[in-house]
């Protein structure tokens, strides 16, 4: 679920905002660079924000983290392994760090939203309990953002930026080496998706919203490298791993929201008015779990294993 924007929270940059463009015939090198190089203008943006516990501060601090992290993935053998494998666990670090804290806003702003005023007033201890959580989970995630880690990993990024550590491979052109880093992020999300049914486990839907995400990501970053033409190609795609995105993230978000609610009915008895208010609650829940996956389903996952969405981004002009 994304969060409204917020003016206090200024605009993140587009990969190549205020800067040269990485073309076609340049090296891959120079869009790993671009790619370092937002997600440092990403995170420096949405960091004063996080700090000051705004929602699409944190929403978007997390995010740049994710999208980095599978950036880095997803260049592969590119990049010099040792460092990329550690860059990316300091990234799910810091994603982890506030993790919590976005999933509690998450779940605050479905149930300001959803619930009547006389729900809300019946389920003021769940609220409650949830607030709790989150004033604490911020105050952990503050002391990261200003720990010697955190500083650490941003230097250690300006420094990459500077000088990435990449392979070979990395110094050649764009249209060569590029391109199949998109069929094979699109392959690995049609592979995963493929034999998903209404039966499967929740984590199997999850796992598909992150292999979109992966996909949308690594589409973006290639397209924008290609040039005009394959980057109006690449709408299609992009727009369809971004529907995958936001229904199965739905999907997370309600089974998430129904663990939480479930969980805190188990730490003990409340009053008649609040049983009544949450059954309906859980009931609205698990409704939204259903529909959400069964969109997926009826709806996207034909459209992802049509021959047409393979990831193909090939420039042959």
């Amino acid at each position: 679920m994304s969060s409204p924007a917020n003016p206090s929270v200024p605009e993140a940059p587009r990969p190549d905002d205020d800067r040269e463009r990485t073309g076609p015939d340049d090296p891959a090198s120079k869009a790993i660079v671009a790619s370092l190089r937002t997600a440092i203008e990403r995170i420096q943006i949405a960091d004063p924000a996080a700090r000051g516990g705004e929602p699409e501060g944190v929403h978007r601090l997390r995010t740049s983290a994710r999208r980095l992290r599978s950036e880095l993935q997803a260049f592969g053998k590119l990049l010099d392994a040792e460092w990329r494998d550690h860059l990316a666990a300091e990234l799910r670090w810091l994603g982890g760090a506030i993790g919590e804290v976005r999933d509690l806003d998450v779940l605050r702003e479905r149930f300001e939203k959803g619930e009547s005023e006389a729900d809300r007033l019946a389920l003021k201890p769940l609220f409650d309990w949830l607030e709790g959580r989150r004033t604490k989970g911020g105050r952990t995630m503050r002391r990261t953002l200003t720990g010697e880690r955190f500083k650490k990993l941003l230097a250690e990024l300006e420094k990459a930026a500077d000088d990435p550590p990449v392979g070979e491979r990395a110094g050649k052109p764009c249209r060569k080496i590029l391109p199949p880093l998109v069929v094979k992020a699109w392959k690995r999300l049609r592979s995963d998706a493929d034999g998903l049914a209404a039966d499967s486990p929740d984590v199997a839907f999850h796992e598909i919203r992150k292999r979109a995400k992966r996909a949308r990501y690594t589409t973006e970053l290639v397209a924008s490298a290609l040039g005009p033409k394959p980057e109006k190609r690449a709408r299609r795609i992009i727009n369809l791993a971004r529907k995958i995105q936001d229904v199965l993230g739905e999907h997370q978000d309600a089974v998430v929201a129904l663990t939480e609610v479930e969980t805190f009915v188990a730490l003990g008895r409340q009053d008649e008015a609040f049983h009544e208010s949450v059954e309906g609650l859980l009931a609205r829940l698990r409704r939204a779990a259903d529909e959400s996956r069964d969109l997926f389903l009826d709806e996207l996952a034909p459209k992802l294993a049509k021959k047409k969405n393979q990831g193909r981004l090939e420039n042959h002009d």
